[in-house]
């Protein structure tokens, strides 16, 4: 098995999440009592967060100074347990010369195998409306994304940061959410990319009849397929 390290503290919770999944993704696949093999570096979030919402520059530098202390530690491939935090995930592979377990691959994979077209997008503003997220994800495969009014925007990724990313699951919020979808259903969306790694805490398939693409569950599953399978992860142009 390869050992896989993580890079968490993006939030508290989505970190959380992934360390227990991918356990119980590992046993799901094997059938045994087999575990994933982890080593993981996660930020002090008091740290990281004003470099994420002030100095991009730095918050990329600093996901790739804690790929090099995984490496050193003797991860063979590293995963960012953040969908908003890709944006490092070139520099990453780059300075560290490992295999990342990208996020849009795996999103983009899920969208292949279904054959959809007009996923709706919900994430953090960064994810919603920035120059990384939805140009990468059209690289990799030929959608026409959807996009929340901006007012709607500002809402949801005010309900990440001063909710979801303490772990504070309201109802009240969740309506909200799911407004946000019925609106973009009657603009046509086909399916649903829950962009931002703590959205499974608060929504799952049963809560709409659109797909719904959580891309902690995809990320996590091909985390897992390149632990136990011999195929690697290759560097590749599309990371942007």
């Amino acid at each position: 098995m390869k050992t896989l390290g993580l890079i968490g503290g993006l939030t508290v919770q989505s970190t959380a999440v992934y360390y227990q999944k991918l356990h119980d993704a590992m046993r799901a696949k094997t059938g045994d009592d087999k575990t994933s093999e982890l080593l993981m570096w996660s930020f002090n979030y008091e740290d990281v967060l004003p470099l994420y919402l002030h100095d991009k520059p730095g918050y990329i530098k600093a996901v790739a100074d804690a790929g090099l202390r995984l490496r050193s530690a003797g991860a063979d491939g590293l995963m960012i347990l953040s969908n908003s935090a890709h944006m490092g995930a070139k520099n990453l592979a780059d300075v560290t010369g490992l295999p990342v377990i990208h996020i849009l691959d795996a999103i983009a994979a899920e969208i292949k195998m279904r054959n959809l077209k007009r996923p709706l997008v919900i994430g953090t503003d960064f994810v919603m409306e920035g120059d990384y997220y939805l140009p990468g994800l059209k690289s990799r495969v030929p959608v026409d994304p959807i996009v929340p009014s901006p007012e709607d925007v500002k809402t949801l990724d005010k309900i990440l940061f001063t909710e979801l990313a303490y772990g504070n699951v309201k109802d009240t919020s969740r309506r909200f959410y799911i407004d946000v979808i019925d609106k973009a259903e009657k603009r046509g969306a086909d399916s649903v990319i829950l962009g931002c790694t703590e959205h499974c805490m608060l929504l799952d398939q049963s809560h709409h009849n659109l797909p719904m693409l959580d891309s902690t569950a995809l990320h996590i599953k091909a985390a897992v397929d390149f632990q136990l399978f011999s195929f690697s992860v290759k560097h590749s142009k599309r990371f942007l």
